[in-house]
């Protein structure tokens, strides 16, 4: 009798792997469809408190979920109608420009290769120099040439990622206790309080760093139409996304506004008012935003996330460094929760 428990246990758990397995493989296998799914799970962490709010207010969760949803949603189209002209516009701009810019960008290259000589051979100098133009070369193609692409992509993404989102507010905790359900009962109670913490470090971590690249952005943005700088939207945007990369984020944010001011022969005053933008930016980010919203929430040791975002890019790209924060955040909760749980199970046997 015994060991039939025992095999059903096990195969229990085979099942509930394989399910794991199958999903996280599905995610990564079809097109658009992990981005699609970090984006409505972005927009669930940010609505959930409020849909919860409303349910223990008396409403139904149907409803519950309604509101919010078409709340967020107005917003997001009504800014959309504000900014998305500008955006389009400035980023057509900076198309018809790129070989302008992509020779600026070269130029900056060889000052640093230059300045990397007075600490290493100048061999080494110059592999650093050509493997970081070789990226920047595939980058500036792969986003222009391959427009159309992006563009198709991003659509679906925009009608898969609020359908997606709309349906993990509804039934997600529906789907969450039929995923707990194939779990063993030894593993029950240790996986349960595992989705628990996870979700809950997860969503305070998605809400804080949206909150800190949006002040970053905005603070970017505000900074650059001031000094009436060129693509001061697109620039605001790309540093306000590159911002949710740890430590190297906000100097890759930076640089494109250093290569537009070389390739228009900009004066130095110009290049000490980007210093303050961007300098005072991740000022204000490190001393004020990141101690109150974020440095709680995740605890790493800096190595660590270093070693994270390192191994995100090269899984996933830009995707991966962004993402490799919370997952290797997850991965420490359930490893450190799991050995708590075999330590207690053989000090007990």
């Amino acid at each position: 009798m015994s060991s039939g428990i025992q095999r059903v246990r096990r195969r229990k758990l085979a099942f509930f792997l394989v399910v794991l397995c199958g999903l996280i493989l599905l995610l990564l296998w079809v097109k658009n469809l992990l981005i699609s799914f970090l984006l409505a799970f972005v927009g669930f962490y940010l609505l959930s408190p409020i849909v919860d709010l409303l349910e223990r207010r008396g409403f139904s969760r149907t409803l519950s979920v309604a509101i919010p949803f078409a709340v967020f949603s107005g917003a997001v189209f009504i800014l959309s109608q504000l900014f998305l002209p500008s955006l389009l516009s400035q980023f057509g701009s900076l198309k018809s420009d790129l070989p302008r810019y992509v020779g600026a960008a070269q130029t900056i290259l060889t000052r640093f290769q230059t300045w990397l000589s007075d600490f290493t051979t100048p061999e080494a100098a110059l592999q650093i120099a050509q493997q970081i133009e070789v990226r920047i070369f595939a980058w500036a193609r792969d986003l222009f040439e391959d427009l159309p692409s992006h563009i198709s992509n991003s659509l679906t993404v925009l009608f898969l990622a609020p359908f997606l989102c709309f349906f993990l507010l509804l039934d997600g905790r529906l789907f969450t206790r039929q995923l707990l359900s194939f779990v063993p009962n030894q593993f029950f109670e240790l996986a349960l309080n595992l989705q628990y913490e996870i979700s809950s470090q997860m969503g305070s971590f998605v809400r804080a760093r949206l909150v800190e690249s949006l002040i970053v952005g905005l603070l970017v943005a505000i900074g650059l139409f001031l000094i009436g700088f060129k693509y001061a939207l697109v620039l605001a945007l790309v540093a306000a996304v590159l911002n949710l990369i740890p430590y190297i984020g906000p100097f890759i944010g930076a640089l494109p506004a250093f290569v537009v001011a070389v390739a228009n022969g900009a004066d130095s005053t110009v290049y000490l008012w980007l210093t303050i933008i961007y300098g005072g930016a991740q000022i204000i980010d490190t001393v004020f935003i990141l101690p109150v919203l974020v440095a709680k929430i995740v605890n790493l040791h800096p190595v660590t996330v270093v070693l994270s975002v390192l191994i995100g890019s090269q899984v996933l790209g830009v995707v991966g460094m962004i993402i490799s924060i919370p997952f290797a955040s997850a991965l420490k909760v359930t490893g450190m929760a799991l050995y708590q749980h075999l330590t207690q199970f053989r000090d007990g046997g």
